[in-house]
């Protein structure tokens, strides 16, 4: 396969250039627009893992710290002797002792706001002292629920349902088997406080945090539209399986989508306290500024293809069109049409091109008419030479053979030649006109045979097929179909010959480029050519021979009237002998017409 190279124009190449040239820099704009999205991306992801693992360990720091006074509260001497030595105490003693245990345990409360109750559960007196109600009772079923509670349980939160508690077994839940406690402390942390603690984490408008322990999920802003859609996402997400290292690891970018868009988040994860304290953002809050540099990049794109459709647009005028100009004048040209002058308004290059052109123009068509003339006077030279070589010949042998009649008193055949012999002689001697109807041609070539029949009587006999009227009013040069008879009585009839016949006939027949042709065919039945003389004679019409013959004579005046497509072929006959063919186009076409190159007011 023959692969051929891409050919573009100038004004294609100015447009892909320009493209070229602004590509980089758009593509440059877009990937710093790109770079610029992710620093920004990881920067504000930093700062959110920043600030969940600092408030992760405020958290951890605080729930340390109660669980220290938890433990604390463990020696106290009221607590201890309620629960071990209660049955030697006095009913007073009793309860001065839960007085002052209830006592202890709001002061307990009061240390932290996070602390939403205290609470002592002393199986002995079967009682639970509670730091923000008054001693109530212990049945059996709580303190089967609390026994239930401890499977299981790791210090130092115990997630229940929604609560979660700090809770201290004495003694520890693993050294009792299955015997009960001596008491129980607990702290309950307060829910509301945590959300407080949690709202003054995300530092955005429409952020928010929460904390996910094994059983539930605390968002801070449980007040707003979508507090419950992301308690529920992050319910879904991580609850059962606190640790989500799972998703990508420690500090690694997550996200989560709701109904009014997709939240980014950050996590920090506490394996002492078995949480992970999550901060969430909306994406659109924190990349809103980003999304607005992207609306702008594509508002440049959109700039710069408005950009280059306008250069497209000035280029094409004042490049591309008035170069198309030119060169559509230049074809022109080419194909013969002279007249052609073109004008550009513009005081630009192309102006003075266009001038330059047109003086070209103008001087083409000087020389042109310059060597037209040369041509027509050539032509009408050429014509009197050949007038002039059949003149003097044939008046000669015309004058001798009227001789002959007349001493012979062969006055019919003497009468009938003698006014063959003035038609001709009054063809030949029409000097005024160069180009006569096809129909008076062919008359005068049949005078001329008649002519010839009778100074060969009985041995030389002339045969012409009608000729159409529509094509005998078709004009042609004069005295071009004489000279293809006389080379056949002059040439192709051998003098020993008996019987000598000579066929005339016209017909229409259709080129290769399906253009009407007219074929005036002379055919001989004489001794024809030899090949040597044969090819010589065809070399000599196809390369237009200089030398002056009749036969050259009438191809060149052809040429020069009617074109390429016009001229004088020889061939050899059907069964001996030669066929001189005349060949004239009938009908228009850009090989058809004659004086190629003429402007049209300088044609004859």
């Amino acid at each position: 396969m023959n692969w051929r190279p891409i050919r573009f124009s100038i004004f294609t190449k100015l447009v892909l250039a320009f493209v070229i040239v602004i590509s980089p820099l758009y593509l440059l704009g877009a990937i710093m627009n790109q770079k610029g999205s992710a620093i920004i991306h990881e920067d504000i992801s930093k700062s959110m893992q920043q600030k969940a693992d600092f408030y992760l360990l405020s958290l951890e720091t605080e729930i340390e710290r109660m669980t220290v006074l938890q433990r604390e509260f463990i020696n106290d001497e009221d607590l201890m002797s309620l629960s071990i030595m209660s049955d030697r105490l006095t009913v007073y003693e009793r309860l001065a002792a839960m007085n002052r245990l209830q006592t202890r345990t709001r002061f307990i409360k009061e240390s932290s706001p996070y602390i939403a109750e205290v609470k002592a559960y002393i199986p002995a007196v079967e009682r639970t002292i509670s730091s923000n109600t008054a001693v109530s009772v212990l049945t059996r079923e709580e303190l089967s629920r609390l026994g239930q509670d401890a499977e299981g349980y790791i210090p130092p939160l115990l997630h229940s349902g929604d609560r979660l508690f700090i809770r201290e077994y004495y003694p520890s839940p693993y050294s009792l088997g299955r015997r009960e406690p001596t008491f129980i402390l607990e702290l309950e942390i307060s829910v509301p406080a945590v959300r407080q603690f949690l709202k003054r984490l995300p530092g955005y408008e429409s952020g928010g945090a929460a904390l996910l322990t094994g059983t539930t999920a605390i968002v801070g802003d449980s007040d707003s539209r979508s507090a419950r859609q992301i308690e529920e996402a992050l319910r879904g997400k991580w609850v059962g399986d606190v640790d989500p290292s799972s998703e990508g690891g420690d500090g690694q970018a997550s996200s989560f989508s709701l109904s009014d868009g997709t939240y980014l988040m950050e996590y920090a994860f506490s394996e002492q306290l078995n949480v992970a304290l999550v901060v969430y953002v909306p994406e659109n809050e924190v990349m809103g500024p980003i999304q607005k540099y992207k609306l702008y990049l594509w508002l440049i794109s959109l700039f710069a293809l408005a950009i280059l459709v306008i250069f497209a647009y000035w280029i094409y005028r004042i490049i591309h069109q008035p170069l198309r100009k030119l060169v559509g004048a230049f074809r022109k040209i080419e194909s013969g049409v002279m007249r052609v002058n073109i004008q550009h308004s513009s005081r630009d290059e192309f102006h003075y091109l266009y001038g330059r052109f047109n003086d070209m123009v103008a001087h083409l068509n000087k020389l042109i008419f310059e060597v037209y003339e040369q041509k027509i006077h050539l032509q009408q030279a050429e014509l009197k030479q050949l007038q002039a070589q059949i003149n003097p010949h044939f008046l000669y042998n015309s004058f001798y053979l009227l001789y002959r009649m007349t001493k012979a008193k062969d006055f019919e055949h003497a009468t009938m030649f003698t006014k063959f012999l003035g038609d001709y002689f009054q063809y030949i001697t029409r000097n005024g006109a160069d180009e006569v109807m096809l129909g008076d041609e062919i008359q005068h070539v049949k005078a001329y045979t008649e002519i010839q029949s009778i100074r060969f009587r009985g041995r030389i006999f002339a045969e012409f097929v009608d000729v159409p009227e529509r094509i005998r009013s078709l004009t042609v040069p004069r005295l071009i179909l004489q000279p293809l008879i006389e080379n056949a009585y002059q040439h192709g009839f051998d003098l020993e010959q008996d019987y000598c016949l000579l066929r005339i006939r016209v017909y229409e027949t259709q080129s290769e480029a399906g253009r009407s042709l007219l074929r005036i065919e002379a055919e001989d039945n004489g001794k024809g050519m030899s090949d040597a003389a044969f090819r010589q004679l065809q070399a000599r019409l196809e390369h237009g021979d200089r030398e002056m013959t009749g036969l050259m004579n009438v191809h060149r005046r052809l040429r020069l009237k009617f074109g390429s497509l016009a001229g004088l072929a020889i061939q050899r006959g059907r069964v001996s002998g030669l066929i001189a063919t005349v060949v004239i186009p009938l009908n228009e076409g850009p090989e058809a017409g004659g004086e190629a190159g003429v402007p049209e007011e300088r044609r004859i």
